[in-house]
């Protein structure tokens, strides 16, 4: 999916339909910058190239 085909508002609709839950229409702008800054940071991480040499993380213990 492209940066440009990612329909925050669309998708904030369906997930909050989904999990039954309202977003306050003074919230919904807030929301969706969110979720665009969410997907900016997500996709900057998804593309960042790895080698077919790493390996996954051990799990991780505290």
């Amino acid at each position: 999916m492209s940066q440009d085909a990612f329909d925050a508002e669309t998708y904030l609709e369906a997930t909050a339909a989904a999990m039954d839950i309202i977003i306050a229409p003074d919230w919904k702008p807030a929301v969706l910058d969110n979720l665009i800054r969410s997907r900016q940071i997500a996709q900057a991480v998804l593309n960042f190239p790895l080698p077919d040499t790493v390996e996954p993380a051990s799990v991780f213990k505290p």
